[in-house]
């Protein structure tokens, strides 16, 4: 019998078309912002869903949030349906991974400013001694070996760079044999390691916090970080101070504290409390890192798949520990 689901959006017509040309001609699918009638889906398809959708219908035994991560509230409300399982979309891991590399390199070459000067037919710094630092021979210490974790990895590699991960459980992964793992408890042993450092974490009540000034200080003088897990995992007072007291030599994220709450907001709210914009050793980018011209067809495909593999009577991929929250 063929699987029944539902789509809590309606998507472009690229990514329609994609996703039907992939998907199992016998799926039944429905889509749309309000519950159907008759609710009967198996399968639902929601970033953010409210008890009203999980109760709809009684033959729900899966929801997909087609990203990566589960929002904290939608973790609070699944607690109590343990029978239904959590599934993510990892489609766009790769993007992410190599927006942190861009990242690393713009902070590294302390890109941005000069570019900015030289808009203004301003040509000083070339007669400047330089700040931009070689990356090859450097030590990179990504927080969090996952899909993302692990392509940056890869890149870090292909850099020249010496690469060390944290995961919660390093003896079930299977990484590149370059690539040293361990458990997060030794992380305070390996940031005096980290003259790079990844952030490639889910945001859960244990990563909240993790980077502070006691961490940072850790980290070798003149180091480099860059964040493209959640803001609130690195302090964004300390990795402040630690900028303007250049102790760390620069950073880079694509994460924030402060999102607009609004589309009248979207030109006037600050990223954080503190002035990250002012700093000439901090690249910023608003939250896009996981966004490339082919994402939707990347969506549509992963998607797919994941039915495809539900419908088959196969495991449903990428399937989400409640409690860890990733």
């Amino acid at each position: 019998m063929s699987v029944r689901v539902h789509l809590y959006r309606k998507y472009s017509s690229l990514f329609e078309k994609v996703f039907f040309a992939r998907l199992d001609q016998d799926i039944k699918i429905s889509s749309g912002d309000t519950i159907p009638d008759p609710a009967d889906f198996e399968i639902l398809v929601h970033p953010t869903p409210k008890k009203a959708w999980i109760e709809a219908s009684p033959n729900l035994h899966a929801i997909v949030i087609p990203w990566a991560g589960i929002p904290k509230n939608t973790r609070e409300i699944m607690t109590a349906y343990p029978h239904i399982s959590m599934h993510n979309l990892h489609h766009n891991s790769f993007n992410t991974a190599e927006f942190g590399l861009t990242l690393l390199l713009a902070a590294a070459k302390f890109l941005i400013p000069m570019d900015q000067t030289l808009r203004n037919n301003d040509w000083s710094p070339r007669y400047q001694p330089s700040q931009a630092i070689l990356l090859r021979g450097k030590k990179a210490l990504i927080l969090g070996y996952g899909e993302i974790g692990q392509a940056l990895g890869s890149y870090c590699l292909g850099l020249g760079m010496k690469v060390i991960a944290t995961k919660r459980h390093p003896d079930h992964c299977s990484s590149d044999p370059d690539i040293q793992l361990f458990s997060p408890d030794k992380l305070h042993s390996l940031l005096p390691e980290a003259e790079v450092l990844f952030i490639a974490l889910p945001l859960t009540e244990e990563t909240e916090d993790l980077v502070g000034k006691k961490e940072i200080n850790l980290m070798p003088k003149g180091s480099i970080l860059i964040n493209i897990g959640r803001g609130p995992i690195v302090n964004q007072y300390a990795l402040y101070d630690s900028l303007v007291s250049e102790h760390l030599r620069a950073a880079g994220s694509d994460v924030w504290y402060n999102y607009p709450k609004s589309e009248a907001s979207r030109q006037s709210t600050p990223p954080a409390e503190v002035p990250f914009g002012r700093l000439d050793n901090f690249v910023l980018s608003p939250h896009r890192g996981g966004m490339v011209e082919d994402v939707e067809k990347q969506r549509a495909k992963a998607l797919a798949d994941l039915l495809n593999a539900a419908n088959r009577n196969l495991p449903i991929p990428n399937k989400v520990d409640l409690e860890m929250g990733y």
